[in-house]
C-alpha cells in the first residue's frame, strides 16, 4: 500500500510539472512563485529574447509540444551579439598570423639561412598565436556564439614575399603585425568597455569581454612588442657597428658576425 502511495505520488508530481497554463488554479498558484514581486525567483530580462526563453519553456512538456523551439534559451546576452562577428575577425586574424609565423621559422630553419634562434622565436610566435585563436573560438563558442571561418574576406598577408625576407626585415616585419593585432585589440576593448558608451550608444556595451580582452591579449602584446622592437634596433646597430682601425680588409665580415652571434643570443632567450 506504501509503495503505491508512493507512486501515485510522483505521477502525481511530474503531471503537475508538465502542465502548461491550462493547469489548475492551485497549480497556477505553484507558479506564481516565480512572480518577481514574490521575491522569490526573478525571471527577468530587458531583451526580448530572454523573455521569450521563458514563455516557450511553458509549454514545453504539454503533450502537443514536440515542435515547441527553443532557440531563444542561448547564452547570448548582454553586447556579444554585436561584438560577435568582430571577435571572429580578430580570430582569423591570429590564425593567419601563426601560419605565417610558422613560414618564417620553417625559412630560417632550413640550409640556406640557418639561423636556429630566429627559427625558435618565430616558432613561439606561431604556437602561441594558434593557442590564442583555439581560446578564441572556444569563448565565442561559450557566450553562445558560432564562428564562421569567412568573417575575413580580404585576408591580411604578413609579407607577400615572405622566404625572401633577411633577418632584420624579417624582425620588422613581425613588429608590424604585433601593433596591429594590439590595436585591433583595443579597438574591441574599446568598444566593450564602459568607457566608450553613451546613454543612446549601449549595443556593445559587454564587461566580460572587456575583462577577457584584458587578460588574454592586452599585457602580452605589449610584452611582444616591447621586445621586437628592441631586436630590431639591437640587429640594425651590430650591423652598423663599424670594425676597429687597420681592419678594413675583414670589414665585410662584420654583419654576417654580427648576424650570427645575435642568433646566438636569440636561442638562449
Amino acid at each position: 500500500m506504501k509503495i503505491f502511495v508512493v507512486f501515485a505520488v510522483i505521477a502525481l508530481a511530474a503531471l503537475g510539472s508538465c502542465q502548461g497554463p491550462g493547469g489548475s488554479n492551485h497549480q497556477n498558484k505553484r507558479h506564481s512563485g516565480l512572480n518577481p514581486q514574490q521575491n522569490t525567483l526573478s525571471v527577468q530580462s530587458t531583451k526580448a529574447d530572454e523573455e521569450h526563453c521563458y514563455d516557450k519553456t511553458k509549454g514545453a512538456c504539454d503533450s502537443n509540444s514536440a515542435g515547441v523551439s527553443l532557440e531563444k534559451c542561448n547564452a547570448l546576452y548582454s553586447g556579444f551579439h554585436n561584438l560577435q562577428h568582430k571577435l571572429g575577425e580578430f580570430s582569423m586574424m591570429n590564425m593567419q598570423s601563426s601560419y605565417e609565423y610558422l613560414l618564417l621559422s620553417t625559412h630560417f630553419s632550413d640550409h640556406v639561412m640557418s639561423r636556429p634562434g630566429f627559427s625558435k622565436k618565430y616558432r613561439e610566435l606561431s604556437d602561441r598565436s594558434w593557442e590564442q585563436t583555439i581560446d578564441l573560438i572556444k569563448h565565442i563558442t561559450k557566450r553562445g556564439g558560432t564562428f564562421n571561418f569567412d568573417t575575413v574576406k580580404d585576408k591580411r598577408i604578413l609579407h607577400k614575399h615572405t622566404l625572401e625576407m633577411n633577418e632584420l626585415q624579417s624582425l620588422a616585419a613581425v613588429l608590424e603585425n604585433e601593433k596591429f593585432l594590439a590595436l585591433f585589440s583595443h579597438d574591441l576593448h574599446h568598444l566593450s568597455s564602459h568607457s566608450n558608451h553613451q546613454e543612446a550608444d549601449k549595443k556593445h556595451y559587454d564587461p566580460e569581454i572587456a575583462h577577457y580582452m584584458e587578460e588574454k591579449f592586452l599585457e602580452d602584446q605589449a610584452e611582444t612588442i616591447r621586445k621586437y622592437s628592441g631586436y630590431v634596433h639591437d640587429l640594425k646597430h651590430i650591423m652598423n657597428k663599424k670594425m676597429p682601425t687597420g681592419v678594413d680588409a675583414v670589414k665585410g665580415l662584420n654583419v654576417p658576425l654580427g648576424v650570427y652571434l645575435f642568433d646566438e643570443y636569440l636561442q638562449k632567450q
